[in-house]
């Protein structure tokens, strides 16, 4: 199963230090799968979902290349946004990624990956807003699921699954024992889809 990862920092590993970089979770879901799941990571930092040029490029990227899962794993830069306008836009964008994704495979199989918990403690320059900032999360993970029924696609929330601890760096971006029940959680959903129609 070729699984296309499209997320922000948490899945392109960038925040890891360079030591702990090959434990970022698309590349741990690789090695638990035991050959079953080849991860394609197109995580980029500070990527929020109004990120459409690049999401075409990257589908123009693997255009001649077999997608069995498109995973969407975006929320935590929209987060800060606390307009009251964070959870509608990011619903919208994912929803026109999935239209776009499915234009030119219309059995493409969707994993909606709703985003981790915070540390507001920890939180650096986001800390005034912590509690509304937790708040957008939460409700993502609800709109997220919703979307996901409505568009045919599977979903996966990780909030709660990383532990604090993990989290003690900046309140957001988990260190390599982080990753792991992060990359945990993706697999089981993973290995769990239905097969394409």
């Amino acid at each position: 199963m070729t699984v296309l990862c499209y997320g922000d920092s948490i899945t392109e590993g960038n925040m890891l230090p360079p030591a702990d970089r090959e434990a970022v979770w698309p590349t741990r879901v690789d090695r638990m799968s035991n050959g079953k799941i080849n991860t394609l990571n197109e995580g980029k930092g500070g990527r929020p979902s109004a990120s459409m040029g690049e999401f075409q490029a990257v589908l123009k990227k693997y255009a001649e290349r077999q997608i069995d899962v498109l995973l969407l794993a975006l929320g935590m830069n929209d987060s800060r946004d606390v307009s009251g306008q964070c959870v509608p836009k990011a619903v919208e964008n994912l929803r026109h990624m999935i239209v776009l994704a499915r234009g030119n495979r219309p059995a493409l199989r969707v994993l909606l990956v709703g985003p981790s918990n915070i540390r507001k403690d920890a939180l650096g320059p986001s800390k005034d807003i912590a509690d509304q900032r937790e708040q957008n999360l939460r409700d993502l993970n609800t709109a997220y699921e919703k979307l996901a029924q409505e568009t045919g696609s599977s979903f996966i929330s990780l909030f709660g699954v990383v532990p604090p601890a993990a989290l003690a760096t900046d309140g957001v971006h988990p260190d390599a024992a982080g990753n792991d029940p992060i990359a945990q959680t993706i697999l089981s959903a993973l290995l769990g889809m239905p097969a394409s129609p």
